[in-house]
């Protein structure tokens, strides 16, 4: 379904309606709301023509440049808005237009909105939606627009949670490397989608926005909202950061004891070459006259050996 138009009525008596057939009545007790899931020309024109958009509007809706923003017209305000799908593990920005005037709202987005579709469920069975004002209604819908940025930001903080359980153990060295890629695309995907809708958003708690009594009081905790999501991706993005320097604390761990090994067995190995370089130089001394002198030297060599590891030991080298 392309155009979905819902007339609700402080009465309770709401109802779907046609929007190219049914007589549309909108008064202070009733609210309309266009929802569109796609940009077809005719659709847009049509849901413009049952509010009276007015053409500046209707360019708006119908543009390929969506960046986050805010459009203030004579009777309406569009509101264009980055937005996510809680499950989308690529966290690919989706865009959204919101269009307020007096008693009815319009949103407009290409294929499926969670956000949409959820707010959909959550009031299907409200019966006092006429009562409320188009901003009213709105800051519903953001915040469950913002509510899917908080959803993403808590699986990327339980994947970083999984990270540092990856980040200790020493054969998981390039499937860290290549998750941390993958996850700091995906954070900045996210800052990308959700920073932009200050420009949009902003402007609603100014002074001057307090003229559009038409349109409602705008809800004041949709901007505390959207400073609380934007830090919690600041938030993630310094924990990976933290998980990436526990990697490099882990493989530096490895290295010394490494290091560690080499040392004590090139230590260990040192004494019984100096014996043998020593033993093998080409001089008639009596002493390598004796062939028992032999194991005499090879024992030597172990007591060496044995009192470096001692030593070790004894300084908790190992």
């Amino acid at each position: 379904m392309t155009i979905r138009a819902v007339l609700y009525d402080a009465k309770g008596d709401d109802r779907v309606i046609d929007l190219g057939r049914d007589d549309i009545r909108i008064s202070d007790d009733r609210l309309l709301w266009v929802d569109l899931d796609d940009r077809t020309p005719d659709d847009l024109r049509l849901a413009a023509a049952a509010v009276g958009l007015e053409p500046e509007g209707l360019e708006r809706l119908s543009r390929d440049d969506r960046r986050a923003r805010i459009l203030r017209l004579p009777d309406r305000v569009v509101l264009t808005l980055g937005a996510v799908d809680p499950d989308d593990r690529e966290a690919s920005r989706r865009e959204i237009d919101i269009v307020l005037g007096r008693n009815h709202v319009i949103t407009v987005h290409e294929g499926e909105l969670a956000a949409v579709d959820e707010y959909r469920e959550d009031i299907q069975h409200e019966q006092r939606l006429g009562n409320l004002d188009a901003a009213s209604f709105t800051a519903g819908l953001i915040d469950l627009i913002i509510t899917a940025f908080f959803r993403q930001i808590e699986a990327i903080e339980r994947d970083i949670d999984a990270l540092d359980e990856l980040a200790v153990k020493a054969s998981a060295s390039g499937t860290f490397l290549s998750t941390v890629v993958l996850l700091r695309r995906r954070v900045a995907r996210l800052r990308r989608a959700l920073v932009p809708n200050r420009e949009a958003l902003s402007p609603l708690e100014r002074p001057d926005f307090e003229l559009r009594t038409d349109l409602g009081p705008p809800w004041p905790g949709t901007i505390q909202r959207l400073e609380r999501a934007i830090d919690g991706i600041e938030n993630a993005r310094e924990l990976l950061v933290g998980s990436f320097d526990l990697y490099l604390g882990r493989a530096s761990q490895r290295t010394n004891d490494v290091m560690k090994v080499l040392t004590l067995v090139s230590a260990i190995a040192l004494p019984g070459i100096v014996l043998a370089g020593v033993m093998g130089m080409n001089f008639k001394l009596p002493f390598f006259e004796e062939a028992g002198n032999f194991w005499l030297v090879i024992g030597a060599m172990g007591m060496f050996a044995v009192l470096i590891l001692g030593v070790a030991r004894r300084r908790r080298w190992i």
